[in-house]
């Protein structure tokens, strides 16, 4: 299996750090799953042109049935041969998981706000707690995850998710997609100039207190339901844990255009040093 760790090192470092506490084989599966994520997410970064994007994202949806097949093709891409390796993995996603995770990356492609918040939700869900539920049930195949544990692993999900759209925000806004919901930006005095040009940044930050809202909402969960998770999937939710400290940054922030959540190496390596000895994300 291709050791993808350079590659994550760079382009998803917590994720990363979090993995390298699982036992070298399982490391291996979760980098596989990643560096798909990572090839897929960065499809709207790439191109200059939604159709392209779209282009690009028909063609690792063909893939992913490609692995599925009777018999299997795989494509010559050192992503997708992992991936062919990966399926005969205990607790490997299906294709209806790795298709989802394709899908929902249509939403980066267009412009705009969210249409409304459960779109916002939506698209959480169907990325960031997506990945999660699925690097969850490798590191443990047998794991419920429609019980308590599975609730747990939702809100992480969710938490690293929200917080991950609201420490993006100068990036989604250069992009002409800032992650309001449609009907926070109406009642903000923000326009499109505004929010690509970095002007009103206390504006901004008042129309951020919904995605706030949404990620303390999760934070609140997973500190209720945590206890539940077993350890052997710390590996692949333990830097849901490093969102607490991101989102506390957020909401220290006087403009969100310019300043940015994030903490040193260090830090982040001890707190999940610390997470995985006392099981606690």
């Amino acid at each position: 299996m291709t050791n993808f760790d350079a590659l994550l090192q760079t382009s998803d470092p917590d994720r990363r750090m979090a993995a390298l506490f699982a036992p070298p084989q399982m490391r291996g599966r979760l980098f596989s799953l990643y560096a798909f994520y990572h090839e897929i997410a960065r499809v709207p970064e790439a191109v200059s042109d939604a159709m392209i994007g779209e282009m690009r994202l028909a063609w690792a949806r063909e893939a992913v049935a490609d692995l599925f097949a009777d018999p299997p093709k795989v494509r010559r891409h050192d992503i997708y041969e992992a991936l062919s390796e990966l399926r005969a993995a205990p607790g490997a996603p299906d294709r209806e998981t790795l298709e989802t995770l394709v899908e929902a990356r249509a939403a980066d492609l267009g412009e705009g706000p969210f249409p409304t918040r459960d779109d916002r939700r939506d698209y959480v869900d169907r990325t960031a707690v997506a990945l999660m539920r699925a690097a969850a049930r490798l590191c443990k195949p047998d794991l419920d995850l429609g019980g308590e544990a599975g609730a747990a692993i939702h809100a992480a999900g969710r938490l690293w998710g929200f917080t991950g759209l609201l420490r993006a925000f100068p990036a989604l806004c250069q992009a002409g997609r800032p992650p309001f919901a449609a009907d926070e930006l109406a009642g903000a005095p923000l326009n499109e100039t505004d929010l690509h040009q970095g002007t009103k940044p206390e504006d901004a930050k008042a129309a951020l207190k919904g995605l706030i809202a949404e990620a303390d909402e999760a934070r609140a969960m997973l500190s209720r339901t945590r206890g539940v998770l077993p350890a052997e999937v710390f590996p692949a939710v333990g830097y849901a844990g490093l969102a607490r400290s991101y989102l506390k940054q957020v909401k220290a922030l006087t403009d969100p255009y310019r300043e940015t959540a994030d903490r040193p190496l260090a830090a982040r390596q001890w707190q999940l040093t610390w997470g995985s000895l006392t099981g606690r994300i």
